[in-house]
């Protein structure tokens, strides 16, 4: 067991010495999933809300293949956008492969899903005269929507929380069609896998130890969050 207090130790060395490679994945690990959630909530919350709402045909047809979306495996997800970004695929001339926007395209296509299931779930349980007394009061569909949005705000943070959270470790889109370039497109998951490989454990525990910071974080913040709701 040394090489693990070794492998610490070389950790708190290269957190406290501001390694470069280490921060630089830090770095583009956070600019990749903030993006994804941000571009997945535009779309996510209002459809989220919209499904939660409606009592329309198709609607439940919609949820499950969201759910579905939710548990299809990320390697997967990454092979599709392999497939659209290569120079065969569909948006191939866009040059996109190997380069953060391809992570933040597959890391998107990630979110997705997870939030609008999860925003579904929370306006499904939001008390039904919210909706009705702002019908009563003459809004409109849009007016309606922002006004349950609104209402339900605290666990839309935790379902963009919970989006940031699957991204962030994300690790079979990130090798697809990020590449995995050093001071590129190597995000802190990626940088753990490599250095393991290289025998390099020091430098995968200050990885595994910034990730796990990154991780805690994002579940303090949703747990504060539903100690809000219940209060």
């Amino acid at each position: 067991m040394d090489f693990v207090l070794e492998g610490f130790l070389e950790a708190g060395r290269l957190v406290i010495r501001g390694d470069a490679e280490v921060f630089h994945a830090v770095f583009v690990t956070l600019v990749c999933s903030t993006s994804a959630v941000l571009l997945a909530a535009a779309i996510a919350l209002p459809w989220g809300a919209w499904l939660g709402l409606a009592r329309r045909d198709g609607r439940g047809l919609q949820v499950f293949l969201l759910r579905v979306g939710t548990f299809t495996p990320t390697v997967l997800v990454g092979l599709m956008v392999y497939a659209l970004l290569s120079r065969q695929g569909i948006l191939g001339g866009l040059d996109l492969l190997y380069t953060k926007g391809a992570i933040i395209l597959g890391e998107f296509l990630l979110a997705l899903p997870l939030v609008a299931v999860l925003t579904h779930g929370v306006v499904s349980a939001l008390d039904p005269r919210v909706p009705e007394t702002a019908r009563t009061l003459g809004a409109g569909r849009l007016r309606v929507l922002l006004a349950v949005l609104g209402e339900a705000r605290v666990g839309l943070v935790a379902a963009c929380l919970a989006g940031f959270a699957r991204c962030l470790s994300e690790l079979g889109v990130v090798l697809l069609v990020g590449g995995n370039f050093r001071l590129e497109t190597r995000t802190l998951a990626a940088q753990i896998t490599l250095e393991v490989r290289r025998g390099e454990f020091g430098r995968g525990l200050a990885a595994g130890l910034i990730l796990m910071v990154l991780a805690v974080g994002a579940a303090l913040s949703a747990h504060h969050l539903s100690r809000e709701a219940r209060t």
